[in-house]
Order: C-alpha cells, then sequence, then structure tokens
C-alpha cells in the first residue's frame, strides 16, 4: 500500500481554501442542514509512538508528532490549542491476548455499565497469564478495579484492571480550518492529565476554560525499564484575544456541555502504542 502525504503544522496556509469568494459567501452552511450533533464523530489528536500504526501509512509521520485523524494533519513541534471541553471516564479492557474489547465503561467517571457484573478473564502472557475474575460493582470507586494491584489479585505491584481517560477538546487558534480534536490522556500520560486539569483548576479561577491559551509539544520519556516513549508537554501562554474566536469556542464548549463527549472509535484506543503499565516510574502509582 502506497504511503499517504501528509500535513504538517509547517506547511503554508492553504489560502485557496480559505479565501472563499465573495458569489459563494451567501451559501454558508447551507447543504449540511441535516446533519445533527449526533451524526458528527469527534476527531481525535494522537500523540504518536515508535510502534504506532500510523507510520505505516504516512509518508511524513514520526514518533512524538500529533495527529489530526480526521484532517490527517500532522503537527510537529509546538503548536497552540485552546481547550473547549474536559470529561474523564474509565474502560474495563477484554485481554489483548484474548481477543481485546470493552467489558464494561463508565464514561461519567463513575458509575459502570453494566453494574454489578462479574468477568472471567484470562490476563495477558505479560501480566501472568492467570485466570481471575473481575466484579464492576456499581461505582468505580466501589469496584476498585481503578486501583493497582487489581488486573491480578494475587500481584499487588500488578497495573489497574481499569484504564483511566482524561479526555480534552482542544481547538486549534492558528488552524481555524481543522475540527477541534479530542486528545485522551490514559496509561502513562495520566499523570500529565492530572498535573494539567490542577493548571486548568487554577487558572480558570481567573479566565474560563474556553479562554486560555496553551502550547502543546512531546517530549521523549523513560519509565524505570528504560523503555522510551513520548509524552505531551503542555504550557501556558495566556488567554484567547479576538473576541470573535472567543465567542466561538464558548458556543462550541456550551454545546459539548450539554450534549457531552462522544469518541466514536474509543474501541481503538486500547491498540494505542504505550509502555507497559507494570514498567511506569512509581510517581505513576499515585492516586488522587
Amino acid at each position: 500500500m502506497a504511503k499517504q502525504a501528509v500535513k504538517t503544522v509547517q506547511d503554508e496556509p492553504r489560502q485557496h481554501e480559505l479565501a472563499l469568494p465573495d458569489w459563494m459567501k451567501g451559501d454558508i452552511g447551507k447543504g449540511a442542514e441535516n446533519i445533527g450533533r449526533d451524526d458528527l464523530e469527534t476527531p481525535r489528536l494522537k500523540l504518536i509512538q515508535a510502534l504506532s500504526p500510523e507510520l505505516q501509512a504516512n509518508d511524513e509521520l514520526r514518533a512524538g508528532d500529533f495527529f489530526h485523524t480526521a484532517a490527517e494533519h500532522v503537527f510537529r513541534g509546538p503548536f497552540r490549542v485552546v481547550p473547549l471541553y474536559m470529561d474523564k471516564r474509565y474502560i474495563l479492557w477484554n485481554p489483548r491476548d484474548s481477543g481485546g474489547g470493552i467489558l464494561a465503561r463508565a464514561d461519567d467517571g463513575v458509575h459502570w455499565n453494566p453494574p454489578n457484573a462479574a468477568f472471567n478473564v484470562k490476563l495477558d502472557r505479560k501480566d501472568g497469564g492467570q485466570a481471575v475474575t473481575w466484579k464492576t460493582a456499581n461505582t468505580v470507586q466501589q469496584s476498585r478495579l481503578a486501583e493497582w494491584g487489581s488486573t491480578n489479585p494475587n500481584d499487588a505491584n500488578s497495573a489497574p484492571a481499569a484504564t483511566q481517560m482524561i479526555n480534552y477538546v482542544f481547538a486549534f487558534p492558528d488552524f481555524h480550518d481543522l475540527m477541534p480534536a479530542v486528545f485522551t490522556f490514559q496509561r502513562s500520560a495520566v499523570k500529565y492529565g492530572r498535573r494539567f486539569n490542577t493548571k486548568i483548576k487554577t487558572l480558570t479561577m481567573s479566565t474560563p476554560l474556553f479562554g486560555l491559551v496553551f502550547e502543546m509539544a512531546s517530549f521523549v520519556d523513560r519509565n524505570k525499564v528504560s523503555q522510551e516513549f513520548h509524552s505531551p508537554l503542555i504550557k501556558g501562554m495566556g488567554r484567547v484575544q479576538e473576541e470573535a474566536l472567543y465567542r466561538e469556542y464558548k458556543t462550541q464548549h456550551e454545546m459539548f456541555a450539554k450534549a457531552g463527549l462522544t469518541i466514536r472509535d474509543v474501541e481503538g484506543l486500547q491498540d494505542e502504542a504505550a509502555p507497559d503499565d507494570k514498567h511506569l516510574d512509581d510517581q505513576d502509582n499515585v492516586q488522587y
């Protein structure tokens, strides 16, 4: 299969797409009246790792890049984002060696669906290969499946059975033609998601979430067995300066706040390349 060409953050602005002819401006929005929010898929912003399958399909893509899945746009190097919406959730995955897939989920970050269910699973070889039973209870906290030692009840150092996901929908103020996309902090990146949450909580005491501008990049990270992977690096860059842009972001925030976030390809998150959970640094084990 031939590799696809990709657009990078260094590309020249696509003026032929942005400069709409005067004779077309009166028809903006027409033709899509029957497409509602339930018909839309929120694209994902993926941090590419050395084993990411996208590397096989895209010629210019490399580990450490961020990839906008809908536009096939590559961000290489720092780029600006504005957070529009945040949610957190948990997923209980069937072990990969047994076929993978979702066993249960807590999309509100609290309640399991299905609740009070028991799943007899065989752990992956890397986790010991034993047969164990996971029980969801009513809530994530009651089930204790998000705590360390829950993958293998006989191993207190085993990773959490349930994967925590911190999702942020980002807009791209320097790329107005790109749809907002969701970036997921999970596994090794969860600790950075929590730190970002702390920064957001502090900054929103004086500025609305959708009025904040951040610079996003990646860096080479390592776990305690010296496996290398890429992690997100986010730093504050001030506030949105254009009133029209701010109002647009406010409207988008209100849409997500009302309807919630639907990640239609959430099943693909299980296979995203990431270091082995059991080899994460000790600081990753801290429960907040």
